[in-house]
């Protein structure tokens, strides 16, 4: 059974030796799992949910750009899909690559418009808590709701930094995994 020039691969197979099919790849093959776009639903290659999740499969492929142009091509066909592209550690990282219809890749929050937006959010919400505060300070009746209001912008301001972080640093190591996988790649050929 095959998709492509990858294999498909059932995930849950009690009668395969090895049972663990991460067992299966080699080194530097890439698998391929099908989601929706919108909710993460698992799809088998043909775009459709499973009907029983002890199908679930994932589709391998000896090379990283073997597996982007199946996915670039897969999307490109059904634009709710959503093709997550993981090493040979299987799922134990997040995926190397997540290939979405052009049309809605710039919708992910991981994207350079989300990066933008939450340093924007951040800076409005601190600029917003200066004014706050010195309202508060001049001792009117709504000083207390005003120092209350400060003090919440500057930790939504945070939960943002804190959020934009993290976003950074898996960004990051994502990239790093990426470009180890394919100087192993480049290095295998």
């Amino acid at each position: 059974m095959g998709a492509s020039d990858g294999t498909v691969l059932r995930l849950f197979d009690p009668h395969r030796d090895p049972p663990d099919w991460t067992d299966l790849l080699a080194r530097g093959d890439c698998a391929v799992f099908l989601k929706h776009r919108t909710d993460s639903t698992a799809l088998a290659p043909d775009g459709r949910p499973y009907a029983n999740l002890r199908d679930y499969t994932c589709v391998v492929f000896h090379t990283l750009d073997a597996a982007q142009r199946f996915c670039e091509s897969k999307v490109h066909d059904l634009p709710h899909v959503r093709c997550e592209i993981y090493d040979n550690d299987g799922l134990l990282h997040p995926p190397m690559l997540v290939i979405l219809h052009p049309e809605f890749q710039l919708k992910e929050d991981s994207g350079p418009i989300w990066s933008r937006r939450r340093k924007l959010i951040m800076g409005l919400l601190i600029v917003l808590a200066i004014p706050l505060f010195w309202i508060g300070s001049r001792g009117s009746v709504s000083s207390d709701i005003a120092i209350f209001l400060g003090i919440n912008c500057l930790l939504l301001a945070l939960r943002f930094l804190y959020w934009h972080a993290g976003s950074s640093i898996s960004e990051r190591k994502r990239r790093e995994r990426l470009e180890a996988h394919r100087k192993s790649e480049g290095g295998d050929a």
